[in-house]
């Protein structure tokens, strides 16, 4: 499990693979790394984090 989620977008609420040079999959998710989140806001349409 701990493989799967060194796959993943750092921001907890994204389900996006994260940019190839990144721990993130957008700006967006960057930003929101920060801050705590409930909803993802990416913008990638297969995003599970969006609600």
């Amino acid at each position: 499990m701990a493989d799967q989620k060194e796959k993943q977008c750092k921001n907890p609420v994204c389900t996006c693979p994260p940019q190839p040079d990144g721990k993130y999959c957008s700006a967006s998710c960057e930003g929101a790394g920060k801050t705590l989140e409930l909803d993802c806001d990416c913008g990638h349409p297969d995003c599970q984090g969006n609600f």
